[in-house]
């Protein structure tokens, strides 16, 4: 409900949400609009005394927190384009090619199989047909596994044929995620002259990489992997995205992870927390740890990076980046684990070796068939989008829509699917893990970002219109 200020320009303070952040009132709408109050403003507006003309009342008006005849086209088009994932097709597209890995890392939630678990040539057809019936004009056909690699000929097959039929013109960007252990010099020619992006996992240093990624013979991984990426950097002059998975081995070192990306030459870090799915649940006591625990190291993290890019460096933490895309940019982030409602299907699919259809690539992970949508051999993209259970699971992500309890309910949502297999229920709670971590990370990026000190808004600028497009879910 909102509340009537004036008769002539029919102004109305909007649903609001507040939070105290550095002795400032940070206040926030439903359609993301924000602006921080000192005591006594807040306590004005909070009351609803704030006369209309006044500098109070054209600040709020200016900042979209009251609406009126004058400024309400312009808050539309701003939450238009801050979802903007709302008005579009399913954009990210994976592939899992194998169940089958050369790995055993520690924290993997993918199932492994046999041989008879890869992707055949029929059903990746089936992926390309998917892939441009989607009314979407930009798009990202994603390869995951197991090892993508280990099916080699598939990859070849749909990289060759997603360039060669996109006959419509589509921004077609294309990436495989891959450990590196099977990247020759054939491979890495290839994935050049097909402009695919090569994303991998790097922990940290070797001490805490070998813990968490192990071949099949239990040795670490960490000299092989760093070998490949120098070579394909020094090579063929391309950039392997790399990312690090946080476990309770990471806890105690933030500093050395961020130097060893800043030493591999990064741009970015996403300091990820590892979820308990697949492998992670029977080791979850050796890598896991509480949402607190990761909020320290979060926290640590960030007040590192913010000192290394004040003098002179660059490099940006993922989360912050998305966070202030859509605060500052007023623009959609594009990551599916963080929209509200749910981007579960709308904005990616993942799809099995098998031809099974899934709403996410976690939803394939959990060991039932709770969220399969169908197979694609058989049905087409259309019949998924109308699936009971997708239906369902995009409810469940409308109980989060609007979240009175937090002030950062405009811009944070959770996946249902990951909050299923890490709490057991599709419905979002904001007491459970993924939104204690979400909150606490809003709230680090706010509390820089209200600090008096401009050297913490330099950076964040520079984060934001320097940092790489998030063009995929894993990048």
């Amino acid at each position: 409900m909102t509340t009537q200020l004036n008769e002539t320009k029919n102004p109305s303070i909007l649903p609001f949400n507040s939070e105290k952040i550095n002795n400032k009132y940070l206040v926030t709408n439903v359609l993301g609009c924000w602006d921080t109050l000192t005591e006594d403003e807040f306590r004005r507006f909070h009351s609803l005394r704030v006369p209309p003309n006044g500098s109070l009342f054209n600040r709020l008006v200016e900042r979209g927190l009251i609406a009126d005849e004058a400024n309400i086209k312009r808050l539309i088009n701003e939450y238009r384009q801050i979802h903007a994932n709302l008005f579009t097709d399913t954009s990210l597209h994976i592939a899992v090619l194998t169940k089958k890995c050369n790995l055993r890392c520690t924290y993997c939630h993918a199932e492994g199989g046999a041989a008879s678990d890869d992707m055949s040539l029929e059903t990746a057809s089936r992926v390309l047909q998917y892939l441009f019936d989607v009314r979407n004009n930009s798009v990202t056909l994603e390869f995951q596994g197991g090892e993508p690699l280990m099916n080699w000929p598939v990859v070849k097959f749909l990289t060759e044929h997603a360039r060669k039929f996109n006959t419509l013109g589509k921004k077609l960007n294309i990436a495989i995620v891959t450990n590196m252990l099977l990247l020759d010099d054939e491979k890495m020619r290839f994935f050049v002259d097909h402009d695919v992006d090569v994303c991998t996992s790097v922990d940290g240093p070797q001490d805490i990489h070998d813990k968490n990624r192990i071949n099949v013979g239990g040795r670490g991984t960490y000299a092989e992997v760093i070998k490949k990426i120098e070579e394909y950097s020094k090579k063929y002059g391309r950039k392997v995205h790399m990312l690090p998975t946080i476990t309770r081995h990471s806890l105690a070192h933030p500093e050395r992870i961020i130097d060893e990306y800043i030493r591999l030459g990064s741009q970015e870090i996403a300091l990820r927390p590892v979820n308990k799915i697949g492998y992670a649940c029977n080791c979850w006591d050796d890598v896991g740890y509480t949402a607190e625990e990761f909020n320290e190291f979060y926290s640590r993290a960030m007040k590192y990076l913010i000192t290394v890019n004040a003098s002179g460096k660059h490099i940006s933490e993922r989360m912050a980046r998305i966070i202030l895309t859509q605060v500052l940019l007023k623009k959609d982030h594009g990551y599916v684990d963080m929209m509200s409602p749910s981007g579960a299907g709308r904005s990616v699919m993942a799809y099995a070796p098998d031809g099974g259809c899934y709403p996410t690539d976690e939803a394939r992970m959990l060991g039932d068939d709770i969220f399969r949508l169908g197979d694609i051999n058989k049905e087409s993209y259309s019949d998924m989008l109308n699936k009971e259970n997708l239906l369902y699971l995009l409810s469940a992500g409308y109980s989060d829509l609007w979240n009175y309890r937090s002030v950062f309910s405009p811009w944070m949502g959770v996946d249902p699917v990951v909050n299923y297999a890490v709490e057991k229920n599709v419905i979002i709670k904001g007491n459970s893990r993924l939104q204690k971590v979400f909150s606490h990370q809003f709230r680090t990026v706010f509390s820089y970002l209200l600090n008096d000190d401009q050297k913490y808004k330099e950076v964040f600028q520079r984060w934001t219109q320097g940092a790489p497009d998030e063009k995929q879910k894993k990048q």
